[in-house]
């Protein structure tokens, strides 16, 4: 049996974008979250098929329910430029920090932006840090780059937590900076 969704990534690699949406539109609609956020990013950049954002931010939401990391991060990106949906900031964070738990660095990177800024958060440069380090230690360049920058306006203390979050990594992030 021919893998349908590999077929429909040759096909988009290829530039056949028509070919690449018939391809993964029944998986789908049967439930493959990568099926479902691919055709998302098709229909927000407009790759066979019409530019749509609300067909966008509904194929990222039905992989988003299912947890799929890019999606996540594709919606916070929506959220947080209001492009297809109501401008929310607090979706954004929901959706970076779902996308960030698993690992991805874009959203981790953009938790650090939200915390470093204050935007649907209060604004915390412990939290700014903490973020931008784990989106640094999973590859990002701008992250690094942006860390070492706050970590230099950090005080001693603040580094001190910094380093106490980074050390109990798998433990939940709440919205506020935990007091022991």
């Amino acid at each position: 049996m021919p893998d349908t969704f590999k077929q429909g990534l040759a096909l988009a690699r290829s530039g056949n974008f028509a070919g690449a949406l018939a391809a993964w539109r029944p998986l789908a609609e049967q439930g493959d979250a990568r099926a479902q956020y691919n055709l998302g990013v098709m229909h927000a950049n407009g790759q066979g098929t019409a530019r749509d954002m609300a067909a966008a931010v509904a194929w990222y939401q039905r992989a988003a329910d299912q947890g799929f990391a890019a999606a996540l991060f594709n919606l916070g990106v929506l959220h947080a430029s209001g492009e297809g949906v109501t401008q929310d900031i607090s979706a954004a964070l929901r959706c970076y920090r779902k996308a960030a738990e698993q690992g991805d660095s874009d959203a981790q990177y953009n938790l650090g932006i939200l915390y470093a800024t204050g935007q649907g958060v209060e604004q915390d440069m412990v939290r700014a840090c903490l973020w931008y380090s784990r989106a640094a230690a999973a590859g990002s360049t701008a992250a690094a780059r942006t860390r070492e920058s706050v970590w230099e306006e950090l005080t001693s203390a603040q580094r001190e937590e910094v380093d106490r979050l980074l050390r109990k990594r798998g433990a939940p992030d709440g919205d506020e900076p935990q007091r022991g």
